[in-house]
This record gives C-alpha cells, sequence and structure tokens, in this order.
C-alpha cells in the first residue's frame, strides 16, 4: 500500500513542478516591458544610434555618430506601437536568457552596421538577437528590411538620417 501512495505523490510533485515551469517560461516571453535596438558602425558614415520603446510605448532616442540628431530625444507613444513592434519583432525573438547571432550569413559584406536587439520582459530577463545587415542570405535581408523599416514606424526617422 505503500508503494502506490509514494508513487502518486511523486507523479502530483512532477505534474506540479512542470505547470510551473511551462507558467514562468510563458509569462517571461509574453509579458515584455521593453525592446531595445542599438545601430553599430560601419567602415563609413554609417548611422550609429540606439532606441529603446517602453511597453506604454514611449520612445527614448539617442544618436551617437552620423545622425540628424545628436544626443537624447524622447517621444511619447501608445500601448499599440508598442504591440505592433512587438509583433513585427516576434519571429525574431530569441528565448529569454539567450543571445543569439544571425544565421545563414552567406555571402556576407563585411563593411555594414550591426544591429543589437533586445527584449526585456517584467522580471529584467532579456533575449538579444546580433544581427549583422551585410547578411546577403534570404533571410538575413528579411530580418536587415524590417529593422530597418522600425525607425520609419516609430516615426523617428528625421532623427537618425541626414
Amino acid at each position: 500500500m505503500r508503494f502506490p501512495t509514494t508513487c502518486l505523490a511523486v507523479t502530483a510533485l512532477a505534474f506540479m513542478i512542470t505547470g510551473c515551469a511551462q507558467h514562468a517560461s510563458t509569462a517571461s516571453s509574453s509579458d515584455l516591458a521593453e525592446i531595445r535596438y542599438e545601430v553599430g558602425p560601419c567602415y563609413g558614415t554609417c548611422p550609429v544610434y540606439s532606441v529603446a520603446v517602453e511597453a506604454d510605448g514611449t520612445t527614448h532616442y539617442t544618436g551617437e555618430r552620423h545622425t540628424a540628431v545628436a544626443g537624447e530625444r524622447t517621444q511619447a507613444g501608445d500601448a499599440a506601437t508598442f504591440r505592433s513592434l512587438q509583433q513585427r519583432l516576434a519571429t525574431m525573438q530569441p528565448e529569454m536568457g539567450t543571445t543569439q547571432q544571425s544565421l545563414d550569413c552567406e555571402p556576407r559584406a563585411t563593411d555594414l552596421p550591426h544591429y543589437t536587439v533586445t527584449w526585456i520582459n517584467q522580471g529584467g530577463e532579456q533575449a538579444v538577437l546580433e544581427h549583422d545587415t551585410g547578411c546577403h542570405s534570404e533571410n538575413g535581408r528579411e530580418r536587415t528590411e524590417t529593422l530597418r523599416s522600425l525607425n520609419a514606424e516609430l516615426g523617428i526617422e528625421h532623427w537618425v538620417q541626414k
């Protein structure tokens, strides 16, 4: 009689642990607080800047070099803007707690800027994508087009382009 009770208790405990683990991972990947992207230098005069978009849509921009606006700017937004950004980038987002680099990156041009996209959840956990815009594979070109279009979607392209 003791063996079936022990098996039942162990099985129940395993289900409870599995349920908690699934709940925690679902909450961490879908409960985003902020999405950031940084555009790094190239061998020429490519713009170098960073953008952070909070869940309420507030956009923070910092122009570093070769941008129309140097320094910090903040722009009010709304939660719909953040949700739209989140949806556009969803297929690129790695698992929380990981960093992923561009895959299928051949052929590659070596003199183009890099994007670092960071998703941050409410608990502070991060997922990071490092994308090289020199990746000329079909997947690489699609990612580059999506990332380059974010400034227009956020209404900050005039801060970046000279």
